[in-house]
């Protein structure tokens, strides 16, 4: 399970707009598991998204990265194509940058709104 988000700074984030409103206990709690919920999901899409541009670069049909910053890195293993040989898994890594959260966004907003 993925570390959970601290209760203080979900507490904040929700007083934003409000910032004396009290907030029940476990009000901040269930709203600090959608937010783990939203940022897992947004990692794992963009992942995705950051999976297929660079094989879309591996291929040759897309300029070198436009040098947008790095969020996190995600690795994936290449699956052999020829289940003949037994030759070892290449692990590759892949940089999840701020273009590919932009990419899934919208997407993203709309599927839990």
């Amino acid at each position: 399970s993925p570390p959970t988000i601290p209760g203080d700074l979900t507490r904040k984030c929700l007083q934003l707009h409000h910032p004396y409103q009290k907030i029940a206990s476990d009000a901040v709690d269930l709203s600090s598991e959608l937010l783990k919920l939203l940022v897992v999901e947004a990692r794992r899409r963009a992942a995705i998204e950051a999976e297929c541009d660079a094989a879309v670069s591996d291929t040759g049909n897309k300029s070198e990265s436009d040098g947008s910053q790095s969020w996190m890195k995600d690795s994936y293993e290449d699956e052999n194509d020829n289940l003949t040989t037994k030759k070892k898994k290449q692990k590759k890594v892949v940089e999840i940058r701020a273009d590919h959260i932009s990419k899934i966004a919208a997407e993203l907003l709309m599927d839990l709104s």
